[in-house]
């Protein structure tokens, strides 16, 4: 049994989780094993985009002590930039139509507790997740009705499959698209759902008749490249620090309610 499995959609994610750890190594098709800075086993998983694979894929996954649900999200609340940091503290899913279902929640305090105390700033609150992407600045307002922070596609998948199984979660999101960022391009999508690779090919076609778009792919572009930063940032700080950091070492449950308490 592994000691945390890091499921993570696309690639330039699973790439900043796995720049993090110690000792990779491929164990299959998007699937990778490494270690924590104190020598705790981790599994890479690149799932691909959407709920449905991600339900297929935890279904599949072993058990864990830790599931952890990492990669980007679209702001819901305007005061959130590309490259703020989300802990997750409950995970609403929606359907198709914006409609919430059960809420899953999670436990931030290990998380939020080991971030205040080295000074990094995160943001601690909701994530809905959806099943279709958001592409309208209305359809992100619609989905902030519901209180959440950010909007992402897979973490309900994640945090459903570990409340299952017993198995704690947690939810780590770095803001890519802001709330007044409206995300997509005509032509079809770019971005290959089962592995997260953008098709470039398709994406300058669906650009190349449409100059009124470049702007907004230059933006969403800058902005992945500061949110890919600070992600491979703290998680480079974080899974350094091992399993007391991810709340699930020995000592880490006594000093994560000092930290917030104080």
């Amino acid at each position: 049994m592994e000691d945390v499995v890091v499921f993570a959609a696309l690639a330039w994610e699973a790439s900043a989780a796995l720049d993090a750890l110690q000792g990779v190594e491929p164990q299959g098709a998007r699937s990778w094993r490494g270690f924590l800075g104190d020598g705790a086993a981790v599994r890479v998983l690149q799932i691909g985009v959407g709920l449905e694979r991600a339900e297929r894929r935890a279904a599949e996954s072993a058990d864990a002590g830790l599931y952890l649900s990492c990669g980007c999200a679209g702001a819901l609340l305007p005061g959130l930039r590309a490259g703020d940091l989300v802990i997750g503290d409950r995970v609403l899913p929606l359907d198709a139509q914006g409609r919430m279902g059960t809420e899953v929640r999670v436990d931030p305090s290990a998380l939020a507790a080991w971030s205040a105390a080295r000074g990094i700033a995160v943001r601690v609150g909701p994530v809905a997740s959806s099943p279709v992407l958001l592409h309208s600045v209305a359809g992100k307002r619609e989905a902030a009705r519901h209180g959440a922070l950010v909007v992402e596609m897979e973490s309900a998948a994640v945090a459903t499959a570990a409340s299952a199984r017993g198995i704690a979660c947690a939810v780590v999101k770095v803001v890519l698209d802001e709330a007044g960022d409206a995300v997509g391009f005509p032509g079809g999508e770019v971005v290959d759902p089962e592995t997260g690779e953008i098709d470039v090919a398709r994406g300058v076609a669906a650009l190349a008749i449409r100059p009124r778009w470049w702007p907004r792919a230059v933006r969403l572009a800058r902005q992945q490249r500061i949110a890919e930063r600070r992600l491979r940032r703290y998680l480079g700080l974080l899974f350094s620090a091992g399993l007391e950091a991810l709340g699930r070492g020995p000592h880490a449950d006594v000093r994560a309610r000092g930290a917030l308490v104080g």
